[in-house]
C-alpha cells in the first residue's frame, strides 16, 4: 500500500515526538533529586535560587507526566488521521485532525515543540491541497489472448 506525503509527514512527527517527549518523561522520571540537582542546577541557575531541588524536581517531573500525556494524545490522533486517508479517503476530516494533532503538540509542550507541530500542520494543509488519488480496489486483469 502506498503512502502519501501527508502520512509520512504525521509519521515522522510522531517519530519525533517518541523521541523527544517521550525521551525527556522518561528521563525526568527515572532521576533522584541528587541526580537532577547535579544535572540541572548549572543549566538553571535562577530556578534553584528561587526553589528548593525537591520542589523543582516536582516541578520538572510534573511537566514530564504532561509531556507522556500529550504523547499518547498525539499517537492515538496520528493513527486516527492515516486510518482516514488510508482506509476511506477521508481527507478533509483527515486535515481536520491534523489540525488538532498540531493544536495538542503546541499546547501539551508549552510550545516547546513547535517545530514538530509545523509537520502536523503541513500535513493538514496538503490534505486539503492535494486531489486524492482514484483508487483502483478491484483491478481488472486483461486476458492476453
Amino acid at each position: 500500500m502506498k503512502q502519501s506525503i501527508e502520512q509520512w509527514l504525521g509519521w515522522i512527527g510522531m517519530g519525533l515526538s517518541i523521541v523527544f517527549l517521550g525521551g525527556f518523561t522518561l528521563v525526568i522520571n527515572q532521576m533522584t533529586v541528587d541526580q537532577f540537582s547535579d544535572l540541572f542546577s548549572e543549566v538553571f541557575p535562577s530556578i534553584f535560587s528561587q526553589m528548593t531541588d525537591e520542589d523543582a524536581f516536582v516541578q520538572f517531573q510534573t511537566l514530564g507526566a504532561w509531556f507522556g500525556f500529550t504523547l499518547l494524545l498525539l499517537i492515538v490522533l496520528i493513527v486516527v488521521a492515516n486510518f482516514l486517508i488510508t482506509y476511506r479517503n477521508y481527507r478533509k476530516p483527515a486535515a481536520g485532525v491534523f489540525v488538532l494533532t498540531g493544536l495538542v503538540c503546541l499546547i501539551g509542550t508549552q510550545y516547546l515543540a513547535f517545530p514538530i507541530a509545523f509537520l502536523f500542520f503541513a500535513a493538514a494543509a496538503l490534505c486539503v491541497v492535494r486531489k486524492p488519488k482514484p483508487r483502483n480496489m478491484h483491478p481488472q486483469k486483461e486476458c492476453l489472448n
